[in-house]
């Protein structure tokens, strides 16, 4: 019995998101053993963005050479630039066996641009063209086809690895074309395995052609009618004519397969946008399905999450969880044992009546706001997977204000982010929007800080998310390392910020800086507070982070920084508290000293996936 097997790779859009090595770049695929045959153009259908590359530095045009079919290769110049690739290859394999796995590379070419000759020259490509063999594989990303003789479809946004932080969404089909054998053959089966036969062959090309007859039923509007040969029946082993049926239905289903394939082509060259769509949000669905399984708890109760019970839970979990995989195009770099993730604990604290606002379509800002003494290059995870998972749905604002500094008051950061603030929406000229917040660690208080100077936007805010943020300051702090850290920082160079995080910057606690932040508006204004904290992180409080009561006490800190999580608390028409138990295997001064759980919030690459997928709403 021999197999021919159909694969289509499509690969819709490159977008820069953390390259920051200019130069030209090209996406490279194979399928080992099987020949490209038809490069695939696909009609354009989006409207014309302002990062896209630049025409005259499209330097390649896409072709097939031997094994690989190759994209056109193009110059990036800038962060964010896109190249609307839109095409796509056809590959034939041959004579696979029925168990055989199929394996499909993709490489991602590049060439330094000090290789090249000055871009700005008129003779650009032209000058360029002899220079493409110089370009070097320099990351990749690999997927195993688990049961090609299935009709298979998956959408991904390849990522490939953090050192080339691009993104190419992809699209991946295949299926059996053609089924041969003998007559020989099938009487032997008929006469041995006559059920095994029929469930391994004819069911599943029946099923192949309902899927892909589905696909085509979804996508094509004008309800076109494709001409189908095959019609299902039942097989009598004692029918004399039995051979010639089953041989003149596999030569249908051959025919309705091969069709549907055709058509298949034809939908990525014509209409390729509705596949899309459609693959993505099936994408959505599976990584949600299996990314479930780490959610602990979740209640919308109003109790405290405990940080002794989820470490135990989760500790209990990482032992007894199994590998869950859903799809049958496995995107090899991507999949982490499950019991390798962060585990989610979640409550909801919501005030009774209210009614959550339904999403719309307005322009949404999201604004990335780094810790203390960072970065917008800190959040550079956030800005990836937030602009892989929504795309033109949202604009990614990441202030450089206070980076870098360490003598500021907090009012002063938050004065200088409401002015960057709006000055950029100033710039953009845009009126009906929505506004949200992610901060990490002390960016969530500048966030908070910066809100009364944000009131002219008061109607638009949607979301306010913090990451491990210390609202409450550190009186519950049980971290020596970090209390005498604290206190020797201030010494030294006097930092006003540490002062008013430690509540050091008055003697009447009533009339410190976060005292008075617990009394300002601005949370009330959003749909969702949203706020995150993990019991492993010993660098902030965890019901400081989370804005969780202390049991009583007759310590008078404890009895202000209670006033102070009810303060906060009144004011919010609904809170979301997560707390993430990390999987923290780094042997460092980070995990020694509790600080590893605090940065794992911006620097654990599938934590934030994970987050940004399970928790759309909070973004949409």
């Amino acid at each position: 019995m021999k197999t021919q097997i159909g694969v289509l790779i499509h690969l819709h859009k490159f977008t820069n998101i953390d390259l920051s090595t200019q130069g030209i770049y090209q996406i490279r695929v194979s399928v080992p053993g099987a020949q490209p045959y038809l490069i695939i153009n696909s009609t354009r259908q989006e409207a014309i963005s302002v990062n896209e590359v630049d025409e005259k530095h499209i330097c390649y045009p896409e072709n097939i050479h031997h094994q690989y079919f190759y994209s056109q290769g193009f110059l990036i110049i800038y962060e964010d630039e896109e190249m609307l690739t839109n095409v796509g290859c056809a590959f034939r394999l041959e004579e696979i066996q029925f168990n055989s796995n199929i394996q499909i590379q993709m490489d991602l070419l590049f060439l330094d641009i000090k290789s090249l000759p000055d871009i700005h020259s008129q003779d650009f490509t032209q000058n360029v063209m002899h220079l493409h063999s110089k370009m070097k594989p320099v990351s990749h990303a690999s997927f195993l086809v688990s049961n090609p003789h299935h009709y298979n479809q998956m959408y991904y946004p390849v990522d490939f690895d953090t050192n080339h932080f691009c993104n190419v969404q992809t699209q991946i089909f295949t299926t059996p074309i053609n089924i041969s054998f003998t007559k020989g053959f099938v009487e032997e089966q008929i006469k041995l395995h006559f059920n095994t036969f029929i469930n391994q062959t004819m069911h599943v090309l029946t099923s192949n052609r309902n899927s892909l007859q589905n696909i085509m039923l979804k996508i094509q509007s004008d309800k076109k009618i494709i001409q189908l040969s095959y019609k299902e029946q039942e097989y009598n082993i004692n029918d004399p004519n039995l051979i010639n049926q089953i041989n003149q239905s596999f030569y249908d289903l051959h025919h309705d397969l091969y069709v549907l394939w055709c058509e298949l082509i034809s939908i990525l060259k014509d209409n390729y946008i509705n596949l899309l769509r459609i693959l993505q949000q099936d994408y959505c669905d599976q990584i949600k399905q299996r990314w479930m399984n780490c959610i602990l708890s979740y209640s919308t109760q109003n109790i405290n999450l405990s940080s002794h019970t989820n470490q135990e839970l989760a500790k209990n979990k990482r032992h007894s969880l199994k590998n869950t995989e859903f799809q049958r195009i496995v995107y090899i770099e991507a999949i982490i044992p499950l019991h390798s993730h962060p585990f989610i604990f979640r409550t909801t604290h919501l005030k009774q009546g209210l009614q959550q606002i339904s999403n719309d379509f307005r322009v949404h800002y999201v604004v990335l706001l780094h810790g203390y003494q960072g970065t917008s290059y800190d959040m550079r995870y956030w800005k990836a997977i937030l602009k892989i998972r929504f795309q033109d749905k949202i604009k990614l604002i990441l202030p450089t204000c206070n980076e870098f500094i360490n003598n500021k008051s907090i009012k002063q950061q938050a004065y200088d982010l409401a002015e960057e603030i709006i000055d950029y929406i100033n710039h953009e000229r845009v009126f009906d929007f929505k506004l949200s917040f992610v901060g990490h660690s002390l960016g969530g208080l500048i966030i908070r800080a910066a809100l009364p100077m944000l009131q002219q936007f008061q109607i638009q805010m949607h979301s306010y998310i913090s990451l491990g943020t210390p609202h409450c300051g550190y009186a519950p702090s049980k971290s020596f390392l970090i209390d005498t850290g604290l206190m020797m920082i201030q010494k030294w160079n006097k930092c006003k910020t540490l002062q008013e995080l430690s509540q050091k910057d008055n003697k009447n606690i009533a009339s410190t800086f976060l005292y008075q932040l617990s009394t300002f508006e601005g949370l009330e204004w959003f749909n969702n507070v949203v706020i995150l904290s993990s019991h492993q992180d010993h660098y902030v409080p965890f019901q400081s982070a989370l804005i969780q009561n202390i049991e009583e006490s007759n310590d008078p800190k404890i009895i202000f920084y209670n006033q102070m999580v009810t303060n906060i608390q009144s004011k919010c028409k609904k809170i979301d508290r997560f707390d993430i138990d990390f999987l923290i295997t780094k042997k460092k001064l980070d995990k020694f000293i509790g600080r590893a759980a605090h940065i794992e919030f911006i620097d654990n690459l599938l934590f934030v996936k994970m987050f940004v997928y399970l928790f759309s709403e909070f973004f949409i």
